[in-house]
């Protein structure tokens, strides 16, 4: 009966690992709980579910693919909103390393177990809801009038295949100009500069970036059509 329950204690062990580091997110709560970013590095002492005891958490799960990186919360109901003292969290951890660093408790059981959970925590810090608000394109200024083939001349430019760069000097669409050539008049070439640009997809029906987009024909318009 011992080998059994031992069985299935280590079967609801795997199963709840399982659940924390699943690949769908959890769904944040903001209005009734707070959560932090904590870094668990077992090795160094307390397990997870001991630090999580000791700051009075709860574990979420693993934050996506970060290795030893976990999400955890408290219920917004331990907050009060009219006390001015520290966060509870931050706080316990603060006394977990007043108590771990105290010359009075270096041998006591108290101390040794605060010891055991501030070698175990790595980092933590409290997560701030942000919103994503949209933002209107900033304002184009007209470009100077110049066609590709005067500035490839007077900048002494020996690209070939310049005049065919329309986002550089596109004298008929010029609202789709980088507007360079003013930098350029001002002795600015990026001589010895090196640049990379890395472009890549986007999930426009993400949950956390569909409502910061004014639309998907304005990031997928091409001038060519």
């Amino acid at each position: 009966m011992q080998i059994r329950l031992n069985i299935w204690a280590i079967l609801a062990s795997i199963s709840l690992a399982s659940l924390r580091v699943s690949g769908t997110p959890a769904k944040r709560h903001y209005d009734t709980h707070r959560y932090y970013a904590l870094e668990h590095k077992p090795e160094n002492g307390a397990s997870l579910d001991e630090v999580a005891q000791a700051l009075g958490v709860e574990v979420v799960e693993q934050a996506g693919e970060l290795e030893n990186i976990w999400l955890v919360r408290i219920p917004q109901a331990q907050i009060d909103a009219r006390d001015d003292s520290p966060d509870p969290v931050i706080g316990a951890f603060q006394e977990l390393k007043a108590r771990a660093n105290s010359d009075l408790s270096t041998r006591s059981e108290d101390g040794l177990f605060a010891r055991k959970v501030v070698s175990a925590v790595q980092y933590l810090e409290l997560q701030t809801l942000k919103e994503l608000v949209k933002r209107a394109p900033p304002p184009i200024r007209p470009p100077t009038r110049a066609s590709a083939e005067e500035m490839k001349t007077r900048l002494g430019f020996h690209d070939p295949l310049f005049t065919e760069q329309w986002h550089l000097i596109n004298d008929e669409f010029p609202e789709h100009m980088m507007n360079a050539t003013p930098v350029w008049d001002m002795g600015y070439t990026g001589k010895g500069v090196r640049t990379s640009f890395l472009d890549d997809g986007l999930d426009f029906d993400a949950d956390d970036l569909k409502d910061a987009f004014v639309g998907h024909r304005y990031f997928c318009f091409d001038v060519y059509t």
